[in-house]
């Protein structure tokens, strides 16, 4: 019988973080396509473990030499899981679900990312011996990697909807981005699991380059994703949203460290590095998150009223 505390484990860094995207968004809690996407994306992972059980009977991992094994490794971990995420969002998500404003994709790329997290956490701590360590060490790691991805997939379509541009290379770019961010998070890992001499700094930068990439993707485009709704009609429910990022983002930036440094002391990892590393996604959303809600406690007049509103024929919206 699996006790109620493993499955809080397993479930609520994907709520967190889910909850930085609603707050982010000025989204609401109560949204029933958000949580459709959060199941959707749990179903998914079921495919895409059957496709990485095929692809590990066809494909010959063992006839290569150890860093190119890391990176097929990498690759083909990589494309089955976002490819699946990417058709669930693509073809159930976006359309079956009711999508009012074009910051939900957002919403809901993060949503169907992180119910897939949820389910392949919940299988990672119900099937390791310690699974404290194991939830604690997700929690910080691949539980927000995954919501990293969900990220970049979700900002990349929103800004091939609103550019009105649905051809396969602009809408495609949602899809190859996310597998690239994943094959680089997993390739470190890969090559460490081989026995490849790789330090530790390759894993922090990659983790640094993608955290801070894709979240200055997200507020690069959301401006304009906001200014479309306006002008639409369609943010006239949003919910401004202060006190909750920037406590969360606060929580964030202490207790991942916090955690971090707990999960490595417990795995046997020793120096700064391990811990640093590990910290990089809870500070990153937590930074991210608190600057987001001290600007709107405290908006700028010149980038918000000062500015004419674009009308929706002018941005572009399929």
């Amino acid at each position: 019988m699996i006790k109620p505390v493993i499955l809080a484990a397993a479930i609520v860094p994907s709520f967190i973080i889910l909850a930085y995207g609603i707050c982010k968004t000025r989204g609401s809690f109560r949204s029933e396509a958000t949580w459709n996407a959060l199941v959707l994306g749990a179903v998914s992972a079921f495919a895409a473990m059957a496709c990485e059980f095929g692809l590990s009977y066809f494909v010959p991992f063992d006839r290569t030499g150890s860093t190119l094994t890391a990176v097929v490794n990498a690759t083909f971990a990589a494309i089955p899981e976002e490819s699946i995420k990417f058709f669930v969002l693509l073809s159930l998500a976006e359309k079956q679900v009711d999508v009012r404003r074009v910051q939900d994709i957002l919403v809901i790329a993060l949503a169907v990312s992180l119910g897939f997290a949820t389910l392949e956490n919940f299988g990672f701590i119900v099937t390791k011996g310690n699974w404290t360590i194991t939830a604690a060490a997700r929690a910080v790691t691949s539980v927000p990697g995954h919501g990293i991805d969900g990220l970049a997939m979700g900002a990349l379509l929103m800004a091939a909807r609103l550019s009105g541009d649905s051809g396969l290379w602009r809408v495609g770019n949602a899809l190859i981005i996310p597998i690239a961010l994943h094959a680089a998070y997993d390739f470190p890992l890969f090559a460490r699991h081989s026995g490849e001499a790789l330090s530790g700094a390759v894993w922090l930068i990659t983790i640094v380059v993608s955290s801070v990439f894709v979240i200055a993707l997200c507020n690069l485009l959301l401006p304009t994703a906001v200014e479309f709704d306006r002008a639409s009609g369609r943010d006239d429910e949003s919910v401004e949203t202060t006190d909750p990022l920037i406590l969360g983002g606060t929580i964030g930036v202490i207790g991942g460290p916090l955690l971090a440094a707990w999960s490595a002391q417990e795995l046997g990892l020793h120096g700064a590095l391990p811990v640093i590393s590990m910290s990089i996604f809870p500070v990153t959303f937590g930074i991210d998150a608190i600057r987001t809600g001290l600007n709107r406690r405290h908006p700028n007049p010149d980038k918000s009223g000062g500015k004419p509103t674009k009308s929706s024929s002018e941005i572009g919206w399929v």
